[in-house]
């Protein structure tokens, strides 16, 4: 096998056990996240297609937080992921709320998804960032756009550049200016070296060409959220909250404000 090929399993390989670790807490962690959680789902609901029963892939799907929100609005969804701790979690989930008749659950890399035909899903949804922790995004996207029907919408989320920068607060210059130039950072921080990966965290330019480099004709980016850090976002006060939200839904696609978004999340139509 190749350096490069050693060094993309050892990422895959990291990014999995990496995940089967968080699967006992994610979705708790997930549901603190209230107001990204709220943004996804509208964008989501978006760009699904209207005939009931469509098939849908949730690529890198996790414990199953989205593929429940689009089974329960009718449609037949493929749960895939590399985690098989992710994928116990999603089993139990679904099995508990009896979606097991709409959610088949996969163990799938999207690198490399043999066992689904070329335009077998009407929607594709990456959410969670498996573009970023991949390895290859440029083989991702072929992948996913590969398997996705001409006219469907692959919805997907990855890290913002220039909000991560945050990671490297306590870093030098130079090590700035390589992330701002590559856009690579090793993840988790505080794990040991040997147990963290890489993570590609994009530009809103670079995102919209990587998109259209795969004939997918990009319709929406917007930054997940936005207005994260202000003081708005730390109250319990519902009304606030609501507040809040009315603002990310009218700014997280401007432009002007994409670089504020914790996650960059676009949406490309296939050709």
């Amino acid at each position: 096998m190749s350096e490069q090929g050693k060094a993309l399993g050892q990422q895959l390989d990291r990014v999995a056990a990496h995940h089967d670790e968080w699967a006992e807490t994610y979705d708790c962690d997930i549901a603190t996240m209230s107001l990204y959680n709220r943004i996804t789902l509208d964008n989501i609901r978006r760009f699904v297609p209207d005939e009931p029963g469509a098939r849908v892939l949730d690529a890198g799907g996790g414990t199953g937080i989205w593929s429940v929100e689009l089974a329960k609005m009718g449609y037949s969804v493929v749960l895939a992921d590399i985690s098989e701790g992710m994928l116990a979690k999603a089993r139990e989930k679904v099995a508990s709320i009896g979606l097991e008749g709409r959610i088949e659950i996969r163990n799938a890399n999207i690198l490399n998804m043999p066992e689904f035909a070329d335009s077998s899903f009407a929607t594709v949804i990456c959410e969670g960032d498996p573009l970023s922790y991949c390895g290859d995004h440029h083989q991702a996207m072929r992948e996913l756009t590969r398997v996705l029907k001409p006219g469907g919408a692959l919805i997907g989320s990855v890290d913002n550049r220039a909000s991560a920068l945050f990671w490297l607060r306590e870093a030098d210059a130079d090590a700035i200016q390589r992330y701002l130039e590559t856009g690579d950072i090793m993840i988790p921080p505080g794990k040991p070296e040997n147990e963290r990966y890489v993570c590609h965290a994009f530009t809103p330019t670079e995102l919209q060409e990587l998109f259209e480099s795969n004939d997918l004709s990009v319709e929406r980016i917007i930054g997940k959220p936005v207005f994260r850090r202000l003081a708005l976002g730390e109250s319990d006060d519902i009304a606030v909250q609501e507040r809040l939200y009315q603002l990310e839904s009218k700014y997280c696609d401007n432009p002007d404000y994409l670089g504020l978004g914790g996650h960059l999340e676009i949406v490309g139509r296939k050709k």
